[in-house]
């Protein structure tokens, strides 16, 4: 039996089969065809901890819905799939017929926390409020969420509509701080970049109607600069248990839902008329991680499929070029509230 980087939703376990891999052919369990395959019991090592984590429990649950409920490593889609894989790397063929639980507890304090601060923040106290989350605390955490080395960051894009005219090129960078309001990611005076990972991305969050012309601009980061971004799209399928010491996998396992809240905060839909309000939690996050020493961060769209880039010194970055485009049609989902 083998498997294949394609088994896996997990950036470190597909860079490990492609580095260690002897050979290539079709895979025992997703099938694909002329791929780098491993035997599954190479992965042991990386499995274990993860593994031990859990203890059996009559009551419980199968290892692989654990597993996946927690990290949403395996990429295959049926849980008999699921159950071989382990089963192979794990090297217990019986692992199927048992049920388990966590032996750790997810901390709900600090999303509780959290929830008490975005109200403090809003509507009580904006400058020296009493409910503010460990920040040393929040540091420790984020620092899980460097984004991945493997993730191609050769172009990002900005899009701004424009009148009769494009928009000149040196006036795609961020806006002039005595005009910048607030935003998801900056308060009012402070500027930052705000990209997307494609055109289509770009266009969406800028909201516009149809018929209206936009200009956007193509950014690449400059030779021998490398970004470090925050990467908060999804900490359950971006952070890696894999590469973690068997000390620092407790503490993810504990408060990964409050990491993920994190990451909700900067991707929310969120209305013009509440944004004033809604977005200091998240402007207050983007602050300590620019104080981590991060160059930005990136989080996942509320109203596109791609992703958005907040870079906090855009001169990290280049200009390639500029582009027109017009809104062409809008489409809108909605549903009917009881």
């Amino acid at each position: 039996m083998f498997c294949c980087p394609h088994c896996f939703y997990d950036n470190f376990l597909q860079e490990r089969i492609i580095a260690i891999s002897k050979e290539r052919g079709t895979c025992s369990f997703c099938k694909k065809a002329n791929i780098p395959l491993i035997p599954p019991n190479e992965l042991f090592d990386y499995f274990q901890p993860l593994v031990d984590l859990y203890e059996k429990d009559k009551n419980g649950k199968p290892i692989n819905v654990l597993i996946q409920q927690d990290w949403n490593v395996i990429s295959l889609n049926t849980s008999e799939l699921q159950f071989s894989l382990l089963a192979y790397v794990t090297e217990d063929h019986d692992i199927k017929e048992s049920r388990y639980k966590s032996g750790l507890i997810h901390d709900k304090a600090s999303i509780e926390q959290w929830e008490n601060f975005r109200e403090e923040l809003k509507h009580q106290n904006r400058f020296f409020p009493k409910k503010v989350p460990d920040k040393e605390h929040l540091v420790q955490l984020l620092k899980y969420t460097v984004l991945s080395s493997n993730v191609n960051l050769n172009k990002f894009f900005r899009a701004r509509l424009n009148a009769d005219k494009p928009i000149p090129i040196k006036k795609m960078r961020k806006p002039p701080a005595k005009i910048v309001t607030n935003g998801r990611a900056n308060p009012i005076g402070i500027p930052y970049l705000y990209l997307a990972s494609t055109i289509g991305t770009a266009i969406s969050e800028i909201r516009g109607h149809k018929g209206e012309t936009v200009t956007v601009a193509e950014f690449k980061t400059k030779s021998k600069i490398k970004l470090s971004l925050a990467d908060l799209r999804n900490p359950k399928e971006t952070i890696s248990p894999f590469r973690l010491d068997e000390d620092d996998l407790p503490l993810l396992y504990k408060y990964m839902p409050y990491l993920t809240m994190l990451g909700e905060e900067l991707s929310k839909p969120i209305t013009p008329r509440e944004a004033n309000l809604e977005y200091l939690p998240s402007q207050y996050l983007c602050e300590i991680i620019k104080h981590m020493g991060f160059h930005g961060i990136v989080y996942k769209s509320s109203i596109a499929n791609g992703d958005n880039y907040v870079i906090f010194a855009d001169n990290k970055l280049k200009i390639i070029k500029t582009e027109q485009y017009k809104i062409t049609d809008i489409f809108i989902e909605s549903e009917k509230l009881n």
